[in-house]
């Protein structure tokens, strides 16, 4: 790590992570070996790749993938290797079970997500007016790829308008997940912050269902905030977060665990049995601006950022993303320049 790529942090976790991601698709999906290869260098890019911040550390990763895959594999796979590669799971809406496959057809992936999107804006009372050029897309399978994992939290590096938190809202609708928030008010403390917080750890402890919970580095009020999240990233739990009747509820609905497990059924393995719950349902989606020296002490004093999370980094927009923008915003409004400009190209 150096200061401009503090998050440039590796450990045996990634590598884990990349087989993590490779056991999530099925033989069917990937039959040949040349299938098998293009899905190898896909759950590296989404480790490794993600996280680099400039195209040169994308074309030296890119070389280095493919020289060790020629290395290992031979040519004849490793000529296999194009881009843009895309596995996701989200191409047949309704499915179940979904199919984590490679997406062939491109032509068919900014139309599944823009019907995705809409049907977003026709449920949701904050509609958002997005417009999804590759990029974004690109994104938003990311994300979708982390919260279908047990443990699957991300970290978003960007600057503010990036479209982190849109994106992650799409990604969590498009899994059928509930998403949590919090809203920073005036008066907003710790109290309210621990009370908030474990809304969402008992959702998905006794409830049992996936939840996302969406953090930004903009609602950071108390460094102790980080340390909150700090210690739900690495264990699941929070000292001293739960209230007396909460403890009751968690012993009552978790027992049954302890009993299908065989066993004792203590209150320190009924409780291990919640945290495990927890672990496997809770999703901790941070965006953050990697920018200043703020960003470089939390991930000093929080490692759990860095370490508990898969790492995507946005980075500024392409030519193509601002021309999708441009041509949406000008066609979408009447700008009544009147006729006497009609003779200019388009």
């Amino acid at each position: 790590p150096t200061p401009a790529k503090s998050h440039y942090q590796f450990n045996l976790r990634d590598i884990s992570k990349v087989f993590q991601g490779m056991l999530m698709t099925t033989s069917r999906s990937f039959k040949e070996p040349r299938d098998f290869v293009r899905l190898y260098v896909h759950e590296n890019q989404r480790i490794f790749g993600d996280r680099l911040i400039n195209r040169e550390d994308h074309e030296w990763f890119d070389e280095l993938l493919l020289n060790a895959t020629k290395t290992h594999v031979g040519d004849e796979h490793a000529q296999h290797i194009t881009y843009p590669l895309i596995i996701a799971d989200f191409m047949v809406p309704g499915a179940d079970p979904r199919i984590y496959e490679e997406i062939a057809d491109m032509s068919q992936l900014q139309p599944t997500i823009e019907e995705y999107l809409g049907e977003y804006n026709a449920d949701s009372k904050q509609p958002m007016p997005l417009v999804m050029f590759m990029d974004a897309i690109q994104h938003v399978a990311r994300i979708t790829r982390v919260l279908r994992q047990p443990k699957g939290n991300i970290l978003l590096l960007g600057v503010g308008g990036s479209g982190r938190q849109s994106l992650t809202r799409l990604a969590t609708f498009m899994c059928d997940y509930k998403i949590f928030g919090i809203e920073i008010t005036k008066g907003f403390g710790m109290n309210e912050w621990r009370e908030s917080l474990k809304e969402v750890l008992l959702y998905a402890g006794i409830k049992a269902q996936p939840v996302v919970f969406l953090f930004s580095d903009t609602q950071i009020v108390f460094e102790a905030m980080l340390e909150d999240i700090n210690n739900v990233l690495n264990t699941g739990d929070v000292p001293n977060i739960y209230a007396v009747e909460d403890t009751e509820t968690i012993m009552t609905t978790c027992k049954q665990d302890c009993v299908r497990r065989r066993i004792q059924p203590t209150k320190l393995n009924i409780f291990a049995q919640y945290v495990a719950r927890v672990m496997a349902n809770i999703h901790l989606v941070l965006a953050m601006s990697p920018l200043g020296e703020a960003f470089r002490n939390r991930l000093r004093k929080f490692p759990s950022i860095v370490n508990c999370c898969t790492i995507d980094w946005f980075m500024e927009w392409p030519q193509e993303a601002l021309h999708s923008v441009a041509t949406r915003s000008l066609s979408e409004e009447d700008l009544k320049l009147g006729d006497e400009n009609a003779h200019l190209p388009s």
